[in-house]
């Protein structure tokens, strides 16, 4: 990049690249781009930045394995066992979980 005289702009295609390759590893890796977007002395002003979109912009992982994580964490087979509805995706996400609203099959209660 020095050579080529494109710093600038190539700084900021790594730090895109890093912050994709950071949400690709998962949870843990996106809590760590967090904690950098923070850190002047160790990222550029451009760097940070991009990495905190990891902030307030984390893409949601696939509802099935979320659903699959549920079933598992109650113990059930079907996650019909306890919910009448959920939506079909996250209402929100973050780095370490996302949100669902459901409707609670015993008692007819939106969670």
């Amino acid at each position: 990049d020095f050579i080529s005289g494109n710093v600038e702009k190539a700084q900021v295609k790594r730090a895109a690249e890093l912050r994709k390759v950071l949400v690709s590893l998962g949870p843990f890796f996106i809590k760590l781009g967090q904690a950098l977007s923070i850190r002047p002395d160790v990222l550029s002003p451009r760097a940070m930045t991009e990495l905190q979109q990891l902030c307030d912009k984390v893409p949601s992982f696939d509802s099935e394995i979320a659903f699959a994580y549920i079933q598992n964490e109650l113990g059930i087979d079907d996650i019909s066992q306890v919910f009448s509805a959920i939506t079909p995706e996250p209402v929100a996400a973050a780095s370490l979980g996302q949100v669902y609203r459901a409707v609670l099959k015993n008692s007819g209660e939106t969670v």
